[in-house]
């Protein structure tokens, strides 16, 4: 499978593993900013007029911090490419404008109801940057504490388990057919080698939506070989979202997931849908198959061990943080039992 993406040199891998863009960032700039301000408001509480500066404190220091995230995300183009002192100055440098900027906007409402509150401009440039300066070089520590060895370590043994009773059963197909239908035979080892080639590929790849469903329909003709008719596939795509990028071994779990604890445990036909469709700025990914009856194998071993679910969601974790979701469970359509895997993926 081709390579997408390119080896970060160490000059970028700072910036780019500072993603303060995402969600993820965000959540901890704000929660970390409001347990400081809670601290603050209840420190001024007793006194009459502290208590409505440190409410006014509120009213212009989280639009501060929500501006100086906006023009971060605005500039990173500017920045991103540069070392992390760089990165340290023009966060700092947005930092003392943003506070600056919006303690203009509320000095008016100092003066006339807590003017002893009152900060001077200085002071609020001062702080701003200074908040900046903390929150940044958390991200860069954070960055670090992943480094790209361990982080990329990590990925691989994740994204390298090929069950081996899956090989064994796919060679065994294979030479079923080597007689009577050998290019048939041949068709499952290609496919079988692409799976092998994704698997062991660079840790993080990005491939396009429309790789990731070939390698997907890939494992399905495999499995179509020792299934037949037992196993019936719909696809529903939003085809303006073929070219987008999204982390190799995504889709094809999902459907090695439907197949093993759906199609494997039953003895009917079982029908698999995979959709794939833009939802809210996210790429959202369902697959759902019939679930197996209860006479066919052990209520407790229904629904599978969701060590397929946790491998993509760790993976996913270590790539994009928390702005990635995977979630799982049971659902009941037109009356039938039926298993969904969903994720949803920052565009």
């Amino acid at each position: 499978m081709p390579q997408m993406t390119a080896e970060p040199t160490p000059s970028t891998e700072t910036a780019v593993r500072l993603d303060i863009c995402g969600a993820g960032s965000l959540v901890r700039a704000l929660v970390a900013l409001n347990l400081l301000l809670a601290l603050l408001v209840l420190l001024q509480w007793p006194q009459g007029e502290g208590r409505i500066g440190a409410l006014l404190l509120l009213s212009w220091v989280e639009p501060a911090a929500l501006l100086w995230l906006a023009l971060m995300c605005m500039t990173q183009r500017l920045w991103r490419l540069r070392g992390a002192a760089a990165v340290l100055a023009v966060a700092m440098a947005l930092g003392a404008f943003s506070a600056l900027g919006l303690n203009l906007l509320v000095q008016p409402l100092f003066d006339a109801l807590a003017p002893r509150a009152a900060q001077q401009p200085w002071q609020a440039a001062l702080a701003g940057a200074a908040l900046a300066l903390v929150f940044v070089h958390y991200l860069q520590l954070r960055a670090r504490a992943f480094t790209p060895i361990d982080m990329q370590a990590r990925l691989s043994e994740l994204q390298s388990r090929i069950r081996p009773h899956f090989l064994f059963n796919t060679l065994n197909a294979a030479s079923a057919l080597v007689r009577e239908q050998p290019e048939r035979a041949e068709t499952v080892l290609d496919d079988l080698a692409e799976l092998f080639r994704a698997s062991v590929g660079k840790p993080g790849t990005l491939v396009t939506l429309e790789q990731e469903m070939d390698l997907a329909r890939r494992y399905l003709d495999i499995e179509s070989v020792r299934f037949g008719e037992r196993m019936r596939v719909q696809w529903q795509v939003d085809d303006t979202l073929l070219q987008i990028r999204i982390p190799a071994l995504t889709l094809q779990p999902l459907v090695e997931n439907a197949v093993r604890h759906g199609v494997e445990r039953s003895s009917r036909r079982v029908q698999i849908d995979i959709d794939v469709a833009r939802r809210l700025g996210q790429i959202e990914v369902t697959v759902r198959n019939d679930l197996p009856a209860l006479s066919d194998t052990p209520p407790p071993r229904r629904h599978g061990t969701g060590t397929a679910l946790r491998n993509i969601r760790q993976r996913l974790h270590l790539l994009y943080d928390i702005a990635a979701e995977v979630d799982q469970g049971e659902v009941v359509e037109d009356g039938l039992a039926r298993w969904r895997a969903r994720l949803r993926l920052p565009l």
